[in-house]
């Protein structure tokens, strides 16, 4: 492989590592950090349920990083695989969340995007979507729930 081959590939998987809103540089508008159960769903191309934890371990600002491990279970085969990866988002605003993990064993980062529920009883993210994209389009898509387990 040339270096120019090597080099668009590392940036093609970086931008889509990276969540593509742009993030600010001021405050922090939700304290994300700490560790979160993940239940989520994969609709196409397969029906699949996904079961993990999302840990946020840094958020200089409205960046923040961390990772994604979790146990995808295929629903008509009962095949499953564990998937694990680097975090990378934006807390855009108090209510919304851009992060892609990007799972060892994908070529393509997974794009979720979220709400988020901060509450007295349980912090949240909810009715969040999330896509994985190659280069001729989407390859998988689904839903993803979050709950903070622990945190600051």
């Amino acid at each position: 492989m040339t270096r120019c081959r090597c080099a668009m590939l590392a940036a093609l998987v970086w931008g889509c590592a990276a969540p593509v809103s742009p993030c600010g540089t001021g405050p922090v508008p939700v304290d994300l950090r700490g560790s979160w159960h993940y239940e989520g769903t994969q609709s196409s191309p397969s029906t699949a349920t996904l079961s993990g934890t999302l840990r946020i371990t840094s958020q200089p600002g409205q960046d923040f990083y961390g990772d994604l491990s979790v146990t995808e279970t295929d629903v008509g085969s009962g095949s499953a695989r564990d998937l694990s990866g680097a975090v990378t988002g934006c807390a855009l605003d108090a209510a919304s969340v851009d992060f892609g993990a990007l799972f060892t064993v994908e070529a393509a980062a997974r794009r979720h995007l979220g709400t988020v529920k901060m509450d007295v009883t349980m912090d949240s993210i909810t009715n969040g979507t999330w896509v994985e994209s190659g280069p001729s389009g989407p390859i998988a898509s689904g839903t993803f729930k979050g709950a903070r387990q622990s945190g600051p």
